[in-house]
């Protein structure tokens, strides 16, 4: 079969890593694999070199013209004839604007090609303009196939496309799993992952981290965020260093950027925390969970329910809940033996969660039953 993922870039973010892990384990099952790409050439994730790369820039008109229609169209007429040329037996995009569907659905029309809507984030959160909204709606009533990585994603599709939908959570790297467990006698070193954004909440997570050590007068914890800074982002990241100087924490609280050894981060840390206000299938919570970490996490709407039960294999706080963070990290701090049992308890979990190859196995199995359809 010939599978055909389509997204702007391959960098940069979970989505772009789970694309290139579904691909690359596609390729090694024999399955002919291509990605399109529509922003940059950049690649921060190791791909089978079986997938072939095609690049389809978006040629934007010039800055003068502002009718809609006249920008749709020149999308159009730029992406479909190179897309209709691949002869794809199911197109995957991912990340892509809503816009972008119609472009594809024009370019299979005459075709026996199936068309997957992949959700990859909370729908309701991250388009919360009425506009764009309708968008996103409407791109999935245009789609063969609905795929959701949580069963609280559901939610997000009327009745009628229910029968459309099918669940695969995200791949996890093995590497993660091979991390060895440790027994800690103390928490103090607290990290957290996730691109500098306000959906992830890092000022939250400051502002628990702060009102912790003011609680217990602690002197030894301390607090790094790693994650890339997107140029849009860039008064995001002040704002943050502003609030580290602000309540007194520049020598415990740690803007670190990308870090390229993540794997021996996560083995030099305590404990993970979490604090997004949405999430799709959270890579940075399976990883820290993977590693043998006890980890927080804001039990924000699609995404942490589904891989932590609080209380059993990590903790669970309201969104937006400082002062409940705040106590979720004391709570460590206080009883190592149990952020021990946790962090156990939740590698046990992430060990049981499936390989590569498993998930990419019940994709593909979904992919062709949508692809079958054609031939009723």
């Amino acid at each position: 079969m010939r599978i055909v993922f389509v997204t702007e870039q391959l960098g940069e973010g979970g989505s772009e890593r789970e694309i290139t892990a579904f691909a690359s384990a596609f390729a090694e099952m024999g399955q002919e694999v291509h990605i399109v790409r529509s922003k940059n050439l950049k690649k921060d994730y190791e791909l089978d070199q079986r997938v072939r790369l095609h690049y389809i820039p978006y040629i934007p008109l010039p800055s003068r013209i502002k009718n809609a229609r006249l920008k749709a169209l020149s999308r159009w007429l730029n992406v479909v004839p190179q897309i209709r040329r691949l002869h794809a037996d199911i197109f995957v995009p991912v990340n892509l604007a809503p816009p972008y569907y119609p472009c594809l659905r024009i370019a299979t029309f005459f075709s026996r090609t199936k068309i997957i809507y992949a959700v990859r984030n909370n729908l309701e959160k991250k388009y919360v303009n009425k506009k764009d909204s309708k968008k996103w709606r409407r791109a999935a009533c245009l789609a063969d196939g609905i795929w959701i990585q949580t069963k609280e994603q559901r939610m997000f599709f009327h009745q009628i496309l229910q029968k459309k939908i099918f669940e695969v959570p995200n791949i996890l790297d093995a590497h993660f799993l091979d991390i060895p467990e440790r027994e800690r006698k103390t928490i103090c070193r607290f990290i957290s992952v996730g691109r500098i954004h306000p959906q992830k909440n890092q000022k939250l997570l400051i502002e628990a981290f702060g009102k912790m050590v003011q609680r217990t007068g602690n002197t030894s914890a301390t607090l790094t965020i790693y994650g890339r800074v997107l140029e849009n982002f860039r008064q995001t990241e002040e704002e943050l260093r502003e609030l580290i100087w602000k309540i007194g924490l520049t020598d415990r609280v740690f803007l670190a950027g990308r870090a390229n050894d993540i794997e021996k981060r996560y083995s030099e840390a305590d404990a993970f925390v979490f604090s997004s206000d949405y999430e799709g299938c959270p890579n940075a919570l399976m990883e820290a969970m993977a590693a043998g970490l006890p980890c927080i996490s804001t039990d924000c709407p699609t995404g942490p329910s589904s891989v932590v039960t609080s209380g059993e294999d990590g903790l669970l706080v309201p969104v937006g809940d400082a002062e409940a963070m705040a106590r979720a990290m004391q709570y460590l701090i206080e009883h190592p033996q149990e952020a021990n049992r946790l962090g156990g308890a939740a590698k046990r979990r992430m060990q049981e969660w499936g390989s590569a190859q498993e998930h990419a196995e019940r994709l593909l199995e979904n992919l062709c039953k949508i692809c079958e359809r054609r031939k009723l």
